[in-house]
């Protein structure tokens, strides 16, 4: 009897240029009609983004306000009207905001946004502890 040998999942990488190209995709969607308005492949191919840890969302720290921003809605929107990307306290909204509040660029208009449309309790500032 051989015993075979575990290798964890390999993570997702995420780069600058995954993360500019993602931008481009979401730019312009109707924000209340995610699903309707991206591809089957689109949302298969991206929906674990929301499962990266904290730490593979450093290479945000690289973008422009406003694209963090952008980032911060879609997944805001995202985790609500798309299925199977459900994040709860691993939403990539957490690390964004941290970025952005780091910058001193987190406005409290973005805070009642994010508020407004999720029902995820962890956004958008992760949990209390």
């Amino acid at each position: 009897m051989t015993i075979g040998t575990w290798e964890p999942a390999k993570s997702s990488s995420l780069t600058l240029e995954r993360l500019q190209e993602l931008l481009t995709q979401i730019s312009g969607l109707e924000e209340n009609k995610l699903a309707a308005s991206l591809n089957d492949e689109f949302i298969r191919s991206n929906s674990q983004l929301m499962k990266l840890d904290a730490v593979s969302w450093q290479v945000a720290e690289q973008l422009m306000e406003d694209d963090l921003v952008a980032l911060v809605r879609f997944f805001t929107l995202a985790e609500m009207q798309l299925s199977g990307w459900e994040a709860g306290n691993r939403n990539p909204v957490i690390p964004l905001v941290r970025i952005l509040k780091q910058r001193d660029q987190f406005s409290p208009e973005l805070r009642k946004w994010i508020k407004a449309n999720t029902d995820n309790r962890y956004l958008p500032n992760g949990s209390a502890l």
